[in-house]
């Protein structure tokens, strides 16, 4: 009888977990500032892609120089 009421316990102990979880995890998402954070993420992704284009750019116009002066 004491096994089946830990049992129990235990059980309603990790429901409870499970909704403090999930309670945290919703109020986590639904914030404003993890919003704004997920938009500066994406400036600094698509500011690095353009970073890159510039730079590929930049050595691509760099190995025609050095090959037109060999």
């Amino acid at each position: 009888m004491e096994f089946f009421g830990a049992l129990i316990a235990l059980i309603l102990c990790f429901i409870v977990f499970l909704i403090v979880a999930a309670v945290i995890r919703y109020a986590i998402d639904s914030s404003k500032t993890s919003k704004r954070l997920e938009d500066l993420i994406k400036e600094v992704h698509y500011l690095r892609t353009e970073i890159n284009k510039q730079n590929n750019n930049k050595q691509g116009d760099n190995k025609y120089i050095i090959d037109e002066k060999v």
